[in-house]
């Protein structure tokens, strides 16, 4: 990298941290560090929810899998608009309206404590185990493309998440959120740009050369369970694992609830949906157009994975200037994620835990401390799984698919339990969500039955309503209480 590139990458990490110091001056109490005061504007909250989904991994992904297969990897973003979709109709009432800080809180209203913390546990070991692989991921690209060795990378990327954060709370973490997205665009814009610099017919010589290897295909009807890039399994598959998501993660519902009402909510989701839809097609366009660009030129070499094709482009072709703007879009990319990790993490540990749980109610500025400290905590933590994974070249990405989503579908499960049928009640939810767990870590150990992992959810979560509603059926009915202004049947007007 040129001087040029690092003074670009250094201004954007003082706005970044200058976001957060400004964002401390009004974090005085746990609901404007935990919510915003539910002052911020939809707009934000709707790039922020994009962002906090928009990984390195995604940035460095969707070229790879443009380059690979085209724009195939699009039609995942239709089943994003039907989990999107329904969670706007089903959760965003109870979320807004109930006034909660986290998802979890709906859980005990609903049904009782232990359904709560349950609830809440299920979301923080997929956190947990996440936080570490981002960390390193984004770290091992840093390291590519600036020439810093890995440790200092994750050194730099860390401790510049855990300081803005830990700083000004979610009003930092989604403005910032929002900087994060303008780059993520500044820096595929600069790709595009170069590449389009770099051949005599500009864009349109690469368009005809990727058209030529069959990358423009946007649709593939074809029924194939295990590919995320047919049609039926994007909608479906697809469309259940983001409901989970985006409806059960305090990430995604931390955004909703900082919202000033159930309007501003839905208005932040759909834009949130929007701007990804941009956001992966323009990754994917860039995949089509290096394509196109290595088609017309000598090719890639045969050891290039395809998450490093944008690596090799940024450090073999990229100009400086531009090459400056691209790793500051993957610091974005990275750092996006990571915040939002974090700051979950402390607020369900300090809503869900520490505030329901102290023998006494703690005051403000001790949740407030509490949480400040668990961002700290938790960073390092990261920091450490990630220099882990650096020493012993294990990946985290096998573990977080086969064990940390076995959760999505069944806390996925107990939210449908809770808003859709009222005859189910705090003992059916419970036990009936751990049954469906246990029943498919047996089953898929023993190969009593086998399925794709992106099926997972779109499975386990009507299997957890089925024993729900069982054993629920065996016991006491839910009392008016649980039920009042809490289920899809029983809403309040606003």
């Amino acid at each position: 990298m040129s001087s040029i590139d690092w003074v670009i990458v250094a201004i954007y990490a003082i706005i970044v941290i200058g976001i957060g110091i400004a964002a401390s001056r009004q974090q005085n109490n746990t609901d404007e560090y935990f919510r915003g005061s539910r002052k911020l504007p939809w707009w934000a909250v709707g790039f922020s929810i994009i962002a906090t989904s928009f990984s390195a991994a995604s940035l460095l992904g969707g070229p790879g899998e443009g380059y690979n297969h085209g724009f195939l990897y699009l039609q995942l973003q239709l089943g994003d608009l039907i989990g999107y979709s329904l969670v706007i109709l089903l959760f965003i009432p109870f979320f807004v309206r109930l006034n909660l800080t986290t998802a979890y809180e709906y859980l005990e209203r609903r049904f009782d404590a232990k359904t709560r913390s349950f609830g809440s546990l299920c979301f923080l070991l997929f956190v947990i185990a996440r936080l570490g692989g981002l960390l390193y991921a984004a770290s091992l690209v840093v390291a590519t493309v600036t020439g810093l060795s890995l440790p200092v990378s994750i050194l730099l990327v860390g401790i510049i998440s855990i300081v803005y954060t830990v700083t000004g709370g979610i009003a930092a973490v989604v403005w910032t959120d929002v900087l994060q997205f303008v780059m993520i665009f500044l820096g595929l814009a600069a790709g595009i740009w170069t590449l389009q610099s770099s051949v005599s017919g500009g864009l349109g010589e690469l368009w005809l050369a990727a058209s030529e290897g069959g990358k423009l295909t946007l649709i593939n009807l074809s029924w194939e369970p295990a590919s995320i890039r047919s049609l039926p399994t994007a909608l479906f598959a697809y469309g259940m694992l983001s409901f989970a998501v985006a409806g059960t993660n305090q990430q995604s519902v931390q955004r909703y609830v900082s919202c000033a009402d159930v309007s501003d909510a839905r208005k932040a989701i759909f834009l949130g949906w929007f701007s990804g839809f941009v956001g992966v097609a323009a990754t994917l366009l860039l995949g089509v157009l290096l394509f196109g660009f290595y088609s017309l030129n000598s090719g890639l070499p045969n050891d290039i994975k395809p998450d490093g094709i944008l690596s090799y482009f940024i450090v073999n072709q990229v100009p400086p200037g531009a090459s400056g703007f691209l790793v500051a879009a993957i610091f974005a990319a990275a750092m996006s994620s990571i915040d939002s990790a974090l700051h979950s993490l402390a607020t369900c540990i300090t809503v869900d835990f520490y505030q329901r749980y102290a023998p006494s109610k703690p005051s403000d500025s001790q949740s407030l401390r509490v949480a400040q400290g668990l961002i700290i905590l938790w960073g390092i933590l990261g920091i450490l799984a990630a220099f882990y994974v650096a020493s012993t070249g294990e990946p985290l990405l096998p573990f977080l698919i086969q064990y940390t989503t076995l959760f999505l579908g069944p806390l996925l499960g107990i939210f449908l339990m809770g808003v859709l049928i009222p005859r189910i009640n705090a003992k059916g939810a419970f036990y009936g969500t751990i049954a469906s767990i246990i029943l498919l870590i047996v089953g898929s150990n023993f190969g009593w039955f086998t399925f794709p992992g992106i099926w997972r959810s779109a499975i386990t979560a009507p299997v957890a309503v089925i024993f729900g509603l069982a054993i629920s059926l065996l016991s006491e009915k839910p009392t008016n209480r649980s039920l009042d202004g809490l289920t899809f049947w029983h809403q309040k007007d606003d």
